[in-house]
């Protein structure tokens, strides 16, 4: 399954015409959709940052059922090691060194333990452990950049989780704040 946009939504099912109405409006018919659950939304798109872009642009100061537009520049098994080695290859090419950042996750992360079986591990261990291989100055409060970390279900009993490396404004509601570039 390939996607690279995530959407979230208010539920319902007038919401969720509401959000294809504004998508057409704000983006046009240059999106896949890929799957659609209760309040998310998968799309394929050219360009994933610069649809995040047009659609902030459109809908700033307007009223919409849309939480979050989110890029997505990687889906991966929800492994914290896996996770871990593409987070530090994003962050190695897009955070200036001296720039500060956060890790953002949102849902559950595994790891295989010493007998060969898949646990969840704590929502803070896997951010300790992402954080580990990354040189760069964390500040949790006002971070110029946010590494967010998202965990997606694709089918009935398979998730995956979703990685996404750009400045902080990015991952915000996306009514809120002013419009600015994402990268």
């Amino acid at each position: 399954m390939e996607f690279n946009l995530v959407i979230t939504y208010e539920p319902g099912r007038e919401n969720l015409d509401w959000v294809f109405q504004q998508l057409n409006a704000c983006i046009g018919s240059t999106y896949v959709i890929v799957k659609v659950r209760p309040s998310l939304m998968l799309l394929k798109v050219r360009d994933p940052y610069a649809t995040w872009f047009e659609i902030k642009k459109c809908l700033h100061g307007k009223d919409t059922a849309i939480h979050r537009v989110i890029p997505v520049d990687e889906v991966v098994d929800p492994l914290v090691d896996k996770v871990s080695k593409k987070v530090v290859k994003y962050v190695e090419e897009r955070i200036p060194v001296d720039a500060s950042y956060r890790i953002t996750l949102h849902g559950k992360l595994y790891k295989v333990d010493e007998r060969g079986r898949l646990v969840r591990e704590h929502t803070m261990d896997a951010i300790r452990a992402i954080a580990s291989n990354i040189n760069r100055k964390v500040d949790l409060k006002n971070p110029e950049w946010t590494v967010y970390i998202r965990t997606v279900p694709v089918h009935r009993w398979f998730i995956v989780a979703t990685l996404s490396v750009a400045r902080s404004h990015v991952f915000k509601n996306i009514r809120v704040g002013e419009v600015m570039e994402p990268l």
